[in-house]
């Protein structure tokens, strides 16, 4: 449970729901995704409880959030089938729902508002969820992702969010020493591809001349853990490395958050980072900008896509041959520079 901030203690918003309880999705960077959403509804509604179903996995980046809420823990498969509703509820010490709200498509997903018996239920209709549902949109077609779930903010408030909005984390410390008189760059080695760390960071890294560059994996770090130092060995020794190895994405955000700036492919570290405060290159070898990019997120993001740059190149991948495109790194280089004005 975080501390709430000045704007979630406002007396001049109207009164609303005294309980609001919210199914988040079980994907991290969607999860991520929603945060714009639940900053505009909870500035909104500042004198209401909420009640955050969240996955257990990485649930820590919801104490990022600069206002108060309960966290309910669900694992990968309790919610599967309707079957799986009723227990839930009944076990979940969630009362008195005035306002439930689904951010997924699932329907188990939306049935827990009649499990709550919440007076009001929101979400996204289609199928058999138009039945359980009593605010209902479809999902917007060819949309951004924040911009889906402000659409249902708009259908139950009434007005727009301010498309302009832009939202940050609660303040963090630093974790990083001499942060402030020797600046890093933080890049993000993940994914890992072929169980190795792609040649491709060795060439963008030697490049540059005299930095302090910090490295990590926002995934599967124990396994880039063992490749970490042999890496290290093979980058040129102009620059001075570091290794950050994090115990959840609270100490990760810590170091974000103090970078010069991070340089990581897309996923849901992109979103992570600009919501920390951080300006954030993002290479998009997969995945639409114009869907998930963080553009409602406080800091500035510089977007590389497979359309704007790199060359098509081949790799096996789970026994047949696939596409993946190599990012011409001297672009990416140049276009670090300027934007963290190096």
């Amino acid at each position: 449970m975080v501390t709430p901030t000045e704007q979630n203690s406002s007396e001049l918003v109207p009164q609303g729901p005294a309980v609001i309880a919210i199914k988040l999705p079980f994907d991290l960077e969607e999860r991520l995704l929603t945060f714009p959403f639940l900053h505009a509804l909870f500035e909104h509604y500042p004198k209401a409880k909420f009640h955050l179903i969240t996955p257990e996995k990485q649930i820590e980046v919801l104490n990022l959030l600069p206002f108060e809420a309960y966290y309910h823990e669900f694992d990968e498969n309790e919610i599967s089938s309707v079957f799986d509703v009723y227990r839930y509820t009944a076990f979940a010490k969630i009362h008195n729902v005035d306002l439930f709200i689904s951010l997924t498509n699932s329907f188990p997903d939306a049935c827990l508002g009649l499990g709550f018996r919440a007076k009001k239920r929101l979400g996204f209709s289609d199928g058999w969820k138009t039945l359980v549902l009593n605010e209902k949109i479809n999902r917007p077609v060819n949309h951004h992702v924040v911009e889906d779930f402000l659409a249902l903010y708009k259908l139950h408030v009434g007005v727009e969010v301010n498309p302009r909005m832009k939202v940050m984390s609660r303040e963090l410390p630093s974790i990083i020493a001499e942060w402030d008189t020797r600046p890093y760059i933080a890049i993000n080695i993940s994914p890992l591809r072929d169980a190795q760390i792609h040649q491709e960071w060795i060439d963008l890294i030697s490049m540059f001349d005299s930095q302090r560059i910090v490295l990590f994996a926002s995934e599967e770090q124990e396994k880039a853990q063992e490749m970490l130092d042999l890496f290290i060995k093979y980058l040129p020794p102009q620059n001075t490395y570091e290794n950050f190895l994090y115990k959840n994405w609270i100490d990760l955000g810590k170091m974000l958050a103090f970078a010069h700036g991070v340089i990581t492919f897309n996923g849901a570290l992109g979103a992570f980072s600009a919501y920390v405060g951080t300006r954030t290159i993002i290479l998009y070898d997969t995945d639409d900008p114009r869907r998930t990019a963080p553009f409602y997120f406080i800091a500035d993001v510089s977007i590389l896509s497979a359309a704007d740059s790199g060359s098509v190149h081949p790799v096996v991948e789970q026994g047949g041959l696939k596409k993946r495109v190599m990012f011409n790194m001297e672009q990416v280089f140049s276009r670090a520079c300027g934007f963290f004005r190096l």
